[in-house]
């Protein structure tokens, strides 16, 4: 596990980032800044690197707090809502999950230049 921290101007939110190949090669690349727009359910942006993956651990939905990489779009994302229909989402690859609380994430709105940064 590798601890990262996702700066939203003012809100700082601590994650970890899991040992996919994936989950590795973003990490040997921070400090980065993704411009992200939040949703109803998530925080997303395009990825400035496509990541590897391992095909057979693409899945439908996400867990709430999940940070995922869409292979098919480049794109990254943080989900803190609507777990319980998330299935209708396909080409997801998970490579982390977050520490804090998602309370944080859903008060967000707009858009942000997020600095992802190594944790401690």
């Amino acid at each position: 596990m590798r601890p990262i921290v996702m700066h939203f101007g003012d809100v700082a939110i601590s994650a970890q980032l899991n040992d996919s190949a994936a989950a590795h090669a973003l990490f040997t690349r921070l400090p980065m800044v993704i411009p992200m727009s939040a949703s109803s359910v998530g925080i997303c942006g395009a990825a400035p690197l496509e990541l590897p993956v391992d095909f057979a651990r693409i899945h439908r939905g996400w867990t709430n707090g999940d940070v995922n990489y869409n292979p098919a779009s480049g794109w990254l994302a943080v989900f803190f809502d609507d777990e319980e229909n998330s299935q209708r989402y396909g080409d997801q690859f998970t490579i982390g999950h977050i520490e804090s609380s998602l309370t944080q994430l859903r008060a967000l709105a707009g858009s942000y230049d997020v600095v992802i940064e190594a944790g401690r």
